[in-house]
This record gives C-alpha cells, sequence and structure tokens, in this order.
C-alpha cells in the first residue's frame, strides 16, 4: 500500500485488477531504469508468444495481421520486441519501424529488392497489432517484453509465474512505497469511501 494513503479506497485498495495495474506500471518502470544501467534486458521479463492467425481480421492480400499486446518502450528507438521471425526461432525478421518507412522502401527499387528477398513486419502498438508483410507467414513465433504480461494469450494465471526478477520486485515496493510510481499509472481516484467503484478503472482481470 502506497504510504501516503487516500489513494485507494476501502475493497479497491485489495482489489486484484487494481493491484495488477500497479504491479505492471511498476515493473514497466523498473525495467526501463535498469536497461540505461547496464543495457540489457534480463530474460525473465521476456515473454514467448505464438500469435493466432484469424481470418476476420484481416485487411490485406500483402501481409497478414495479427493482435499483440502492447509492448514496454524501453527507450524512444526500443518497443520491447526481442524477436519476431519463424516458429522455429532460425529466422528473424526485419522490422520496419515506421508506415513511412515501409512506404519509402516499396518505392525505392534497392529496398524493394530487399523487401522481396526477405520477410518485414511492423508493429503497430496503439492497435496493437503486428503485420507480417509476407501472407504466406501465420505460425509466427514472437519473443517480447508485455505492458500485461497477462494479457499475453497462452499467460496461465495457475500455471505461470509473473515474468519478474527478484532485483525488480525490490525496486517496484520502493515505487510503490514512495509514490513514485503514481503519476505512470494514471488510475483515477475512487473519491468516495463507499465500497463501490466510483472511479471508472477499467478491469480486464477475472478474479476469483
Amino acid at each position: 500500500m502506497a504510504d501516503e494513503g487516500g489513494i485507494f479506497t476501502d475493497e479497491s485498495r485489495y482489489d486484484v485488477g487494481t493491484m495488477l495495474t500497479v504491479l505492471n506500471a511498476a515493473r514497466a518502470f523498473a525495467i526501463t531504469e535498469m536497461y540505461r544501467k547496464n543495457n540489457r534486458i534480463h530474460p525473465n521479463f521476456i515473454q514467448r508468444v505464438y500469435p493466432e492467425y484469424k481470418e476476420a481480421i484481416q485487411q490485406s492480400d500483402c501481409y497478414n495481421l495479427f493482435e499483440l499486446p502492447r509492448t514496454v518502450e524501453i527507450n524512444d528507438k526500443m518497443d520491447g520486441l526481442m524477436y519476431v521471425g519463424s516458429i522455429k526461432g532460425n529466422e528473424a525478421y526485419s522490422k520496419i519501424r515506421t508506415r513511412m518507412q515501409l512506404n519509402s522502401r516499396r518505392n525505392q527499387r534497392v529496398h524493394k529488392l530487399y523487401m522481396n528477398k526477405r520477410v518485414h513486419f511492423l508493429y503497430d502498438p496503439t492497435r496493437e497489432y503486428l503485420e507480417i508483410h509476407d501472407p504466406k507467414v501465420k505460425y509466427p513465433l514472437v519473443e517480447g517484453v508485455f505492458e500485461d504480461p497477462t494479457s499475453v494469450p497462452q499467460f496461465s494465471f495457475d500455471n505461470d509465474e509473473y515474468p519478474i526478477t527478484n532485483d525488480a520486485m525490490k525496486r517496484i515496493e520502493d515505487l510503490v512505497r514512495r509514490g513514485t510510481i503514481l503519476d505512470s499509472v494514471r488510475i483515477p481516484v475512487n473519491k468516495i469511501s463507499n465500497s463501490q467503484d466510483d472511479s471508472n478503472v477499467q478491469r480486464d482481470i477475472q478474479t476469483k
């Protein structure tokens, strides 16, 4: 619990969704902080995902679209995707950072030849979509650091451990205790202490 008090009230302070939101935000903060110090992402933070091909969400014959949860922004040049490639893990696809870059490569002869030789992908964190620009690829493998590890399709509360390290957990406890993480969480305050959820906090977590 935050020492300052008044941040959570009644049962909301014990709500799994609220606590998980705080934990996820603090974890992301700790990961970016640790990366700045040692230029390394600990393997415990990385999750493996097998995105499912869904015919209903496809929008083009030029690429395949997959749903993929938002990743942690490590810095302004690194989005948390560690690997996007073949399901066997032996072929990493080439990353396209922006749609402008994609259009540029399509219009330049040399880049166009390069794109035809290799599989490229574009990740859209706003829509939480992964575009793989080869319609033959329907079973990719993704490894990444995700904002909400429990939102990863294959994650199981019963069978999987929350992806974290002991050092990160100690840092998270410090961040929450000092209230440092509250600005990152951006949870509306439930000002009425009436055992009701008046804050309109969206919770996608199923609680037992």
